[in-house]
């Protein structure tokens, strides 16, 4: 004959100092746990993409563009600048320049790669359904975490500016190697060719300086990569590890582990129980 299991309230009755000791133990635990590992503080900051389209020189020398566009960018530059922000040229530019190697007490061979790696921890880069990025740096300095987000946030820009005047210092060289092939194609012709040619070739000459001019002007105004909506501060409490969340989380992990290991006891016990 099998043995009657016990219900969930009678196990809490009969085991109840096995289930107090285990839960205040776990709890306790977890407090000591909670003060005794390095406090991470955080600084945070909220960003929105720039339109990709005022890249184009026409927002200097178009009339009304300004009107066309949004200063805002929309999804695919929320993507763009979510994929810079996080990029390794960004994040190992503030590696570098704030010594984190020294920092994180890291010295050994590939210091550099493991310092970008805790780094990359140290992070969380998301969207939120407003159309914003939140940055997210912590740090066991709230000095440094603020450093962090703030050199993020401008090494994104440098890095905007950089594929900027690129980009129209590769349009730059095309034009001028244009307009210095068609300059020594006239040099070559004899003079009254030459005379007679020229004029053919003024409009075209022209056009193509006015050109040069307008994308030298424009590489030396970048737009702006980003809007930030929330500035880093400095935190003045720390923001990990949450103590009194942890023991809590801890003393019910406990609780529903102890009554599901006696309630298994139970069944076993009473599944076997001899007659």
């Amino acid at each position: 004959m099998m043995k009657e299991t016990e219900t969930i309230p009678q196990l809490i009755r009969r085991h109840w100092m096995r289930i107090v000791v285990t839960v205040i133990s776990t709890a306790l635990l977890a407090l000591v746990l909670s003060l005794v590992v390095p406090k991470q503080f955080l600084s945070e900051a909220s960003v929105l993409p720039a339109n990709s389209k005022l890249m184009d020189k026409q927002r200097m020398f178009g009339e009304n563009i300004q009107e066309l566009y949004s200063a805002y960018g929309a999804s695919d530059d929320l993507d763009r600048l979510m994929a810079t922000l996080n990029s390794s040229s960004v994040l190992q530019a503030v590696a570098d320049s704030l010594h984190l190697t020294a920092h994180y007490g890291i010295d050994e061979p590939n210091a550099r790669k493991k310092a970008l790696k805790k780094l990359s921890k140290q992070l969380k880069m998301q969207r939120s359904e407003y159309g914003d990025i939140s940055l997210k740096v912590w740090d066991k300095d709230p000095a440094m975490a603020l450093k962090i987000a703030n050199l993020i946030l401008e090494n994104t820009q440098h890095l905007y500016d950089e594929m900027f005047a690129g980009y129209y210092q590769r349009s730059i060289a095309r034009l001028e190697n244009e307009l210095k092939v068609k300059e020594d194609l006239i040099l070559g012709w004899n003079d009254s060719l030459a005379m007679k040619s020229s004029s053919l070739f003024s409009d075209e000459h022209n056009m193509i300086r006015r050109k040069i001019t307008e994308y030298r002007i424009t590489q030396m105004n970048p737009p702006a990569a980003m809007f930030i909506l929330a500035k880093p501060e400095l935190a003045v409490q720390y923001d990990k590890p949450n103590v009194l969340l942890n023991t809590i989380i801890a003393a019910a992990v406990a609780f529903f582990a102890v009554i599901a290991w006696i309630a298994g006891l139970s069944i076993w016990k009473s599944g076997y129980a001899k007659p």
